[in-house]
C-alpha cells in the first residue's frame, strides 16, 4: 500500500489549513500528493473550500466525486496514481490509518486518542504519551510524517 496518513480533528480545529501548508511545504521537498477529505455533506469544489484549497497548495491529486453508495476507503486509496509518494488524508476516522489528531485550545483541549493516533498537532502543550508538535511548526510536522511513513 501507498504511503497515507489520516489528519483528524474536531470541526474547525483547523484540519484544512494545517494540511494546506503542510501539503505546500511537502511539495517544496519534492514529494507528489495526493489529498483525500471525507465528509458527510453534499460537496462540491468550489473556490476558497477545501478540496481547492489542496489543488492550491500543490496537492497532484484532490478528488471530488459523488456515489450512489460510499466507497471503501480501500477502493478510494487503490484509485490513487502509483506515483504519488503520499496520501494525505482528512477525516476517516474510523479507518485503520494512521492519523495526527489536530487540537485547538479553543475548540476543545481533550484529544479524542481515536485507535492509530500517533501524533497530536496541537496550539497548546499537553502530555499524552505521543509526540506533541506545535500546530504552527509545519517543518517540524512536515518531518514527523515523511520518518512516519518512511519517505
Amino acid at each position: 500500500m501507498k504511503a497515507a496518513i489520516s489528519f483528524v480533528g474536531r470541526h474547525n480545529a483547523g484540519k484544512t489549513t494545517l494540511l494546506t501548508q503542510l501539503i505546500t511545504y511537502l511539495k517544496q521537498q519534492g514529494l507528489k500528493i495526493a489529498f483525500i477529505k471525507h465528509t458527510h455533506h453534499d460537496h462540491i469544489a468550489l473556490p476558497g473550500k477545501d478540496s481547492e484549497l489542496a489543488l492550491q497548495a500543490g496537492a497532484d491529486v484532490a478528488a471530488v466525486q459523488r456515489y450512489e453508495t460510499e466507497p471503501s476507503l480501500e477502493q478510494i486509496l487503490e484509485s490513487v496514481p502509483a506515483d504519488i509518494d503520499l496520501i494525505i488524508v482528512e477525516g476517516f476516522k474510523k479507518e485503520d490509518l494512521p492519523k495526527v489528531e489536530v487540537l485547538r485550545q479553543a475548540i476543545d483541549p481533550v484529544p479524542m486518542l481515536l485507535p492509530r493516533t500517533v501524533a497530536l498537532a496541537a496550539d497548546f502543550s499537553l502530555e499524552c504519551g505521543l509526540p506533541v508538535i506545535a500546530i504552527d511548526d509545519v517543518e517540524a510536522l512536515a518531518q514527523f510524517v515523511c520518518h512516519f511513513c518512511q519517505l
